[in-house]
């Protein structure tokens, strides 16, 4: 609660700061510094409203308080047009009121200036707006006054939306769709109202009994504490859960506390778990510890597991070390493994070396493979090159292949050229294949 005041506050000390940057004719407010009341309370500097004749003003206004202050006709008051003048000081926002505001029952642009008056001001006065009448029998929904929107009926406990178009229940009330009416929203014993104010939570160190409706207390055992919702309790670092008690963790020797291990604790490193113990991890000559491998070690560069040694890796010539190939090591570029060698590749002419391909090399570009050798491509008129056919070529648009040639495409009237058909034309919109021609549908 302290820390909310807090926040409070501080947001009330930057809006006053914030309003003070502006010249007191634009924003009309009123700042009231600090002060200590007759109880011994203190309450921290604030803005508020500039006073006048209007409640729905107000930060805190809701329609049970009525539209006016109480003495908004005293003889001692100011006539003027500003006591007459709702003063929005900031975002509309803050207002349960801003209906009225937007609706342009209270808003300034809409005022019309009352006419000078005299303390014996009668007190059935009521300021006319270009918007409407407030108060009487077309004011303020949800008040003695109706609606500004004869089709919004207003509940006890209840207020105008934002858009003015329906209501919406006062915090620390409920809807009750059945009746269409706000219900109190009743906050047990160790519980408080949700951000929303349409219902409960429980307290820090509660939990919610959902066959009683209460909050239960919450009983934290010895070695335990409160989770970071406060709805039910954890275990103490170096303590595990038993039942509904928290037990020490045993930590054997060569090890230590592991909240993720289902044990509580993990072996240090160059030991490895064996039951509810921890023995030091022996590994052979050429080796490292690794904690990723079940057995704890893994052989150096150069060399290979062979049982629970690590033998070293013979390379021939013309090849390199690789711990992702199965005997260690890969050939160099320019040469392919075969056997327990690496052999230079032959590349044909009009060719070039590929490692991704089984023989080492590809044709080049305008080449394709006949057997060992590359032969050129030829391509015939009205086509070009194409490395994803198997000719290696394909017809031009406009053109079809037949045989070894790419012949000139006749489209018919009312079609149009299409190279996903198989005649290489389709017919427009409206029209149906008959034959070699299209005709209307």
């Amino acid at each position: 609660m302290r820390r909310i005041i807090l926040k409070f506050t501080t947001f009330l000390l930057l809006a006053f700061v914030v309003f003070s940057a502006f010249p007191a004719d634009s924003f009309a407010y009123v700042s009231v510094r600090g002060y200590t009341r007759s109880n011994g309370t203190y309450v921290a500097p604030y803005v508020r409203s500039n006073p006048n004749a209007f409640k729905f003003d107000n930060y805190s206004w809701t329609p049970s308080q009525g539209l006016y202050n109480k003495s908004y006709y005293a003889p001692t008051k100011n006539y003027s047009s500003d006591w007459y003048t709702p003063s929005y000081i900031t975002d509309p926002d803050y207002y349960i009121g801003k209906s009225l505001y937007e609706n342009g029952l209270s808003g300034i642009s809409s005022y019309s200036v009352p006419k000078a008056v005299t303390p014996t001001y009668p007190s059935t006065y009521i300021p006319t707006y270009s918007g409407g009448s407030v108060g009487g029998t077309s004011g303020v929904s949800g008040v003695s006054g109706g609606s500004s929107n004869p089709s919004v009926s207003v509940p006890a406990n209840a207020h105008l939306n934002y858009f003015g178009d329906d209501w919406i229940c006062d915090k620390g009330y409920k809807e009750n769709f059945s009746t269409k009416q706000c219900d109190k929203v009743i906050v047990p014993i160790n519980a408080h109202l949700n951000y929303y104010g349409d219902g409960w939570l429980c307290d820090n160190g509660y939990k919610e009994n959902y066959a009683t409706q209460q909050c239960d207390y919450i009983s934290v055992p010895t070695n335990a504490h409160l989770n970071y919702y406060g709805d039910g309790w954890y275990c103490d670092t170096g303590y595990k859960q038993v039942g509904n008690s928290c037990q020490q963790i045993a930590i054997p020797a060569n090890a230590h506390l592991n909240e993720w291990a289902s044990q509580g604790w993990s072996c240090d490193d160059g030991y490895k778990q064996s039951g509810a113990s921890c023995e030091r991890i022996l590994f052979p000559a050429n080796a490292h510890l690794n904690s990723w491998s079940s057995q704890g070690w893994s052989c150096d560069d150069g060399y290979k597991q062979i049982g629970t040694l690590c033998q070293q890796i013979i390379i021939p010539a013309n090849a390199h070390l690789n711990s992702w190939s199965s005997q260690g090591w890969s050939c160099d570029d320019g040469y392919k493994q075969s056997g327990t060698y690496c052999e230079a590749i032959q590349v044909p002419a009009n060719a070039h070396l590929n490692s991704w391909s089984s023989q080492g090399w590809y044709c080049d570009d305008g080449y394709k493979q006949v057997g060992n050798y590359c032969q050129q491509i030829q391509v015939p008129a009205n086509a070009h090159l194409n490395s994803w056919s198997s000719q290696g070529w394909y017809c031009d648009d406009g053109y079809k292949q037949v045989g070894s040639y790419c012949e000139q495409i006749v489209v018919p009237s009312n079609a149009h050229l299409n190279s996903w058909s198989s005649q290489g034309w389709y017919c427009d919109t409206g029209y149906k294949q008959v034959g070699n021609s299209c005709q209307p549908e």
